[in-house]
């Protein structure tokens, strides 16, 4: 979209994001990325900082609005 600053999100962050757009639970995220659920939670913290929303659902509405997923 223009006028839109792009955020630095790294590509592990970015796979969070798209499993998280596409509905998926820390949890199953954890299982589908192969990874800690605790690491998911961490990279969930990270991208809500750096995108500017307040939850999961925000996010999520971000990455679609972008066309993520």
């Amino acid at each position: 979209m223009a006028g839109e600053i792009e955020v630095p999100l790294t590509q592990r962050e970015s796979e969070v994001l798209r499993q998280l757009a596409e509905g998926l639970t820390n949890r199953e995220i954890a299982v589908a990325l192969d990874m800690s659920y605790e690491t998911v939670k961490e990279h969930i913290h990270n991208i809500l900082h750096k995108i500017g929303v307040s939850d999961q659902k925000g996010a999520a509405k971000w990455a679609v609005r972008r066309q993520l997923v």
